[in-house]
């Protein structure tokens, strides 16, 4: 067994330009609650390589009694900035792509969405992954953020018995450029394992979820794996390869404080043994332990490391009071 204990992201970091805007809209469109809002500590503005003269407010928006998979709206000032995924392409790989909300009236949602100018790569797509029936829909906002709105047909949806808006974040998709490199990262490095995977082809012309030409999107072969280090669809990582496209990559971006999905922050019990395996398996770390305020939650000594294709990663323990 190991020494530590990694448990689903208590938090996706979303770096904005405006923060009453976009709070606004999640709280309206997902039905969440605001549970902090205050200045972004000078030690971790430090933490991730930013000027002493930059500042940063955060809002921490929670999904019903959901402990984690929660969103914290960033809005820095006195940097510069630019889209981590500016005017991307599905198939564009680099930093994170999405967050994965659940919904339970997606048409509904998608018009919610659109008022307030959302628009998708494509319309709602119906489908069979593995044993589950969903529909799905890939929605891009403010700071070219894309946001999966996902309803789950059958087998029916368990473990959100309040469901109403939208879900915490439950999954969170990357698009790679070598599928068989980032699993050795997540799987063999970070100590994550597989929930699922995938590969196949639609074999047939038409609308996608992706929004790949209708003519190439048959011959586009579609490699997915869902990794988790709760054995869960919790906390996890969805790795796309669409093989036989090419785009532009955005990893060199994916930093703060650069705009759009900024980050993914793990919660873990004994950081120093979790180092150590990381180390052991040959992991640089992005930065080395540090002690910095995360509030409300405390000191915290935290580390980050960055994915193959550029993901900004946070693993943090909490100090003892």
């Amino acid at each position: 067994m190991p020494e530590f204990k990694i448990s689903a992201y208590k938090e996706v970091v979303l770096s904005i330009r405006n923060l009453d805007r976009d709070k606004v809209i999640y709280q309206d469109l997902g039905d969440w609650e605001i549970i902090h809002e205050a200045d972004v500590s000078s030690d971790q503005m430090a933490f991730w390589g930013l000027p002493s003269s930059a500042s940063a407010r955060s809002v921490i928006l929670k999904y019903e009694d959901f402990d984690a998979g929660m969103i914290r709206l960033i809005s820095f000032s006195g940097v510069n900035q630019r889209h981590i995924r500016s005017s991307a392409q599905s198939w564009d790989t680099g930093g994170i792509y999405d967050i994965d909300l659940r919904t339970i009236n997606i048409a509904n949602k998608i018009e919610q969405f659109q008022s307030y100018g959302w628009c998708g790569f494509g319309d709602v797509k119906k489908y069979q992954f593995n044993e589950f029936n969903v529909s799905e829909i890939l929605m891009k906002g403010s700071e070219d953020m894309v946001v999966a709105l996902i309803e789950r047909h059958s087998p029916a949806l368990e473990g959100y018995p309040n469901l109403r808006g939208l879900s915490h974040v439950f999954n969170s998709s990357q698009v790679v450029k070598d599928m068989e490199l980032s699993k050795r990262f997540y799987l063999d490095q970070l100590g994550f394992n597989i929930f699922s995977s995938y590969v196949g082809e639609d074999g047939e012309d038409g609308p996608n979820i992706f929004g790949i030409p209708h003519n190439v999107h048959p011959s586009v072969k579609r490699k997915l794996c869902i990794v988790s280090p709760t054995h869960e669809n919790q906390g996890s990582v969805e790795l796309v390869e669409l093989e036989g496209l090419t785009g532009r990559d955005f990893s060199e971006y994916a930093v703060p404080p650069h705009l759009g999905i900024l980050m993914l922050r793990y919660p873990v019990e004994n950081l120093t043994a979790y180092i150590r395996f990381l180390k052991g398996n040959g992991v640089t770390l992005h930065r080395e332990p540090s002690t910095i305020m995360i509030e409300p939650y405390g000191l915290a000594t935290a580390i980050v490391v960055r994915s193959p294709d550029g993901a900004w990663i946070e693993f943090y323990e909490l100090q003892e009071a």
